[in-house]
């Protein structure tokens, strides 16, 4: 079976090429990516940071907590007043060097620095850093405020501090907090401690929660992009079918204006030659069949007049309804001595009870015989055209068949546009209109085709159920 389309030059049919691609997908899928990707990264670090800052800073609270008691235990808070802008260390007093006992007894401590309220060390685990004064230590004077600082040393690439002498760590693993000591009203910083501390475990917390909060981002901006990548892909697909819709309306529109021109200015000289070829028929004979292939060409230019003004038509007007067994009964009793007179074979499987549809019993009938038209003249004598009718559920399928030439794949995709052809001498409406009407009337139409092995047409039509 072949196309029944025809070879025109009407771009705004889509009969050209195929539809063009408005290239959404790949547009968002690297602009989408790499936005996303920025702002999952972004994320990440400042929650990393955030966690790390957050966890550092309530160990550095406990850790005050702690001192502070001990501090208060020990009624230190006199000692180490007394020991502020002093060079002689407070050492010799027991009460401090119990406290001073129990501070490197915390776990992890790697270095521990008492400062007094004028910023001078007043004693240390290292004792030649005694005595010794260090300027601009923020965080230093952030404590002598009454802050409990958390210090994560020097970042990356950064110079280590003057404190930070002979610590032989890398600023990445250890941390300083300065824990202020108060006196005994709870109101005055008479000291500061300043703790160097490795905790491994707290270390490990907070990689395991920057870990998490890397993985977290990565597949929130992973079920991110996938979600938008699937609502562009939506999109871009109703804009392909508004297109398709308006190619077709635009179609629609050419088809309608050809229409109305040709049944104007056509129909009449048409029956005017049929009209007379049969009262030549009829006065004189037809010993040469001329006359009865002037009647069979008229009425073929008819079919094609009244196939355009059907493809046209909105279909709200079809209110009638179509007996589909009288219908392939009559048009397949038509189109057998035709097709035998050919030399070819029409075989019929037909079931009955195929019920009735919600269409033009005259329009059906066309299509119908156009599909068996197409079936013949697909195949060469000896050939063989199939009809086979069924009923499945609520759907009636009518199906011609042939083992003609075929359809190259390469054509299969517009077979069903208007205009389309593989004919020299189609106009391209035939399959076009089978698939409009089993479209208005819920149905649907398929074409499987091989080349040189033959072509299937089906068509399905929701039956009426009363």
């Amino acid at each position: 079976m072949r196309a029944t389309a025809m070879s025109s030059g009407f771009s705004s049919t889509g009969t050209a090429g195929s539809t063009p691609s408005f290239g959404l997908i790949r547009l968002f899928a690297v602009a989408g990516a790499l936005a996303i990707g920025t702002f999952s990264l972004v994320m990440a670090l400042v929650l990393g940071r955030f966690i790390e800052s957050r966890m550092l800073q309530r160990d550095a609270q406990v850790g005050r907590d702690f001192v502070q008691s001990l501090a208060k235990i020990q009624q230190v808070a006199g000692v180490l007043r007394q020991g502020s802008g002093t060079q002689a260390p407070p050492g010799a007093d027991p009460r401090f060097a119990e406290f001073i006992e129990h501070l490197a007894a915390i776990p992890s401590v790697l270095r521990v620095n008492v400062y007094g309220a004028d910023s001078t060390v007043i004693w240390s685990s290292r004792p030649e850093m005694i005595g010794r004064r260090f300027e601009h230590n923020d965080e230093l004077e952030e404590a002598l405020r009454g802050e409990v600082v958390a210090h994560a040393a020097a970042a990356p690439g950064q110079p280590d501090k003057a404190e930070h002498m002979l610590m032989g760590l890398r600023p990445s693993e250890y941390i300083e907090n300065y824990v202020p000591v108060v006196d005994e009203g709870g109101k005055k910083v008479v000291a500061v401690v300043e703790l160097y501390r490795r905790p491994d475990d707290l270390f490990a917390a907070i990689h395991s929660g920057q870990r998490l909060v890397m993985v977290g981002a990565a597949a929130g901006g992973v079920f991110i992009f996938l979600s938008l990548i699937g609502f562009v892909r939506h999109t871009e697909r109703r804009l392909r079918e508004q297109q398709k819709r308006l190619i077709e309306a635009d179609a629609l529109a050419i088809v309608g204006e050809i229409s109305a021109a040709v049944a104007h200015s056509i129909r009449n000289p048409l029956g005017s030659i049929r009209s007379s070829a049969e009262l030549q028929r009829e006065l004189g004979g037809d010993p040469d069949g001329t006359q009865i292939e002037i009647m069979r060409n008229v009425d073929r230019v008819e079919g094609l007049v009244r196939s355009m003004l059907a493809y046209a038509a909105d279909g709200h007007e079809n209110a009638s309804r179509a007996d589909l067994d009288h219908i392939v009964n009559d048009v397949a009793g038509r189109f057998a001595p035709d097709l035998g007179k050919q030399g070819k074979r029409f075989e019929l499987d037909l079931q009955g009870g195929l019920g009735r549809v919600n269409a033009d019993p005259v329009l059906l009938a066309q299509i119908l015989q156009s599909l068996l038209t197409n079936a013949a003249e697909a195949t060469a004598e000896g050939g063989r055209v199939k009809l086979r009718t069924s009923r499945e559920g609520a759907n009636a399928i009518l199906e011609v068949s042939d083992n003609g030439v075929g359809i190259e794949p390469a054509k299969l995709a517009n077979v069903f546009k208007p205009f389309f052809t593989t004919k020299a001498r189609g106009l391209g409406m035939g399959l076009a209109l089978a698939h409009r009407v089993a479209k208005r009337l819920g149905g649907d139409i398929d074409i499987t085709s091989e080349p040189k092995q033959g072509t299937r047409v089906r068509m399905r039509l929701p039956v009426r159920s009363h």
